[in-house]
């Protein structure tokens, strides 16, 4: 009985380790997520910028070429 009880308390105590870590998991996930939001967004506003960009650069080039003409 007392071999039971041993292996109780050893289950016990793994499975509370297990759920610490699946807790810390959880959270280093979530925390991966936000970021990753976090840099979709920002890669969508680099875009966007980038595509300003290029318009700007193609009325600078049409009014150049217009000038040396």
């Amino acid at each position: 009985m007392q071999d039971y009880m041993v292996q109780l308390e050893v289950a016990r105590q793994e499975r509370v380790q297990t759920l610490k870590e699946f807790k810390r998991l959880k959270n280093e996930l979530a925390r991966a997520q936000r970021r990753c939001d976090e840099l979709r967004a920002e890669n969508g506003k680099l875009k966007e910028a980038l595509i300003v960009t290029e318009n700007e650069l193609q009325s600078l080039h049409t009014y150049a070429a217009e000038m040396v003409v």
